[in-house]
């Protein structure tokens, strides 16, 4: 029987339990974070996944995100690593960005990069890997899914690119596979994707095709994958049919891979979690809410055997754009 707080081997790491903590946005004092972060280690949680890391200064949600250009930035982060590392807990940097900006020209267009703008991108990209390696960080996690700008870039909803930087599957994930093979032949780094289970929208990807992009990843070196959708976390709500979909896909990816695949979806319930996870193929589980509304839930959860976390799903932290619970 598996169990949420199995030790466990993902890729080449060692878990000590099968939650995975993902972040979103940071609004509080650094003192703050270094306290947050304290209180998620000692709890239970296997690998932590840091809030949004943007690369870029005016990049939209800067304000509400670690910079990784910033001068305290290895300072910060060295003291994040070693907080997770004092613990047994494995950490990744969660590398993000919305808007790349060339000089006084703001949110550049997709379609209007050069290519020495996306060779500025894989660059920038690949310093703030180096960074993070040098802090003492386990990985990296690339964001190719919600709405950040990979995202986009590799969804023929908005690549309409005629270069072979668009077109079929391959060349609008051409940026990412050879910035992904430039990580691993470099740095001796787990690389984990996010990427949409699908994208909804007309002329979007699909399901079938996310998978496709799932195995090209795998295939240039990414040791781990993390499904999600769409602007999530808003979307996940408690409707039972927007997990049910995301297990089904989960399902089927893992099928397709060989390398750990992390389902995130809304989870608040350990029963629930335990159940998922012996009913299907699943291993991993990623939360976010829960660890704004309690940081320790854990704890609690693994002495009682049948916690449920305090969450409302109000989603008031993600729409406020604050790392702190609006209820508790």
């Amino acid at each position: 029987m598996k169990d949420i707080f199995d030790n466990c081997q993902f890729g080449d790491l060692k878990l000590k339990s099968r939650v995975v903590r993902t972040g979103l946005w940071q609004t509080q004092s650094i003192g703050e974070l270094y306290d947050k972060y304290e209180s998620m280690a000692k709890s239970g949680v296997g690998l932590i996944i840091t809030e949004l890391i943007s690369v870029y200064p005016k990049d939209k949600f800067s304000e509400y995100s670690i910079r990784s250009g910033a001068p305290q930035f290895m300072v910060e982060a060295k003291r994040l690593a070693d907080i997770a590392h004092e613990h047994d807990v494995a950490i990744f940097g969660q590398i993000e960005f919305i808007q790349f900006n060339r000089g006084i020209d703001l949110n550049i267009d997709i379609n209007d990069l050069t290519i020495d703008d996306i060779r500025q991108i894989q660059s920038d990209i690949i310093v703030a890997a180096q960074k993070l390696k040098l802090a003492g960080f386990d990985g990296i996690q690339l964001a190719l899914g919600n709405n950040f700008f990979l995202s986009k870039f590799i969804d023929p909803y908005f690549n309409q690119r005629l270069d072979n930087y668009g077109g079929d599957t391959f060349n609008r994930m051409r940026l990412v596979l050879e910035l992904v093979k430039v990580i691993k032949t470099n740095l001796d780094f787990h690389v984990s994707c996010k990427i949409n289970a699908y994208d909804g929208r007309k002329g979007g990807i699909d399901k079938d095709e996310s998978i496709e992009m799932c195995k090209l990843l795998e295939k240039v070196g990414a040791d781990s994958l993390q499904v999600t959708k769409p602007l999530s976390p808003l979307y996940f709500t408690k409707d039972v049919s927007e997990e049910e979909e995301l297990v089904e896909f989960s399902q089927k990816l893992i099928k397709e891979v060989d390398i750990p695949v992390i389902l995130g979806g809304g989870f608040d319930s350990q029963k629930h979690m335990n159940d998922l996870l012996n009913k299907t193929d699943i291993e991993f589980l990623s939360m976010y809410r829960p660890f704004l509304a309690e940081s320790d839930f854990l704890k609690s959860w693994k002495k009682s055997g049948d916690g449920v976390s305090r969450c409302k799903k109000c989603n008031n932290c993600y729409r406020t754009k604050t790392s702190q619970c609006y209820h508790f």
